[in-house]
């Protein structure tokens, strides 16, 4: 009796809701930042920190505020 599994399995995630933006394959992102907004109509006085939305290539790692900003050429695709 065998005690290995041979069956090749990829550590790599897989990005189901990837959009794909040119060369660039994307993913919108939301991350928490600590602090008050560096925009400070969109801040209040106590203000412990904002979300902040981007969006990410997942085969370059290029990340922009806006899909239009993203490079033309994607350095992870050849």
């Amino acid at each position: 009796m065998s005690t290995h599994n041979n069956a090749v399995r990829s550590v790599a995630p897989s990005y189901p809701d990837a959009e794909p933006v040119g060369p660039h394959l994307v993913i919108d992102k939301t991350e928490w930042v600590p602090g008050r907004h560096p925009e400070s109509h969109r801040g209040f006085e106590d203000q412990r920190g904002y979300r902040e939305s981007y969006y990410r290539c997942v085969v370059c790692g290029a990340e922009r505020l806006s899909k239009g900003d993203l490079p033309e050429e994607c350095p992870g695709r050849r």
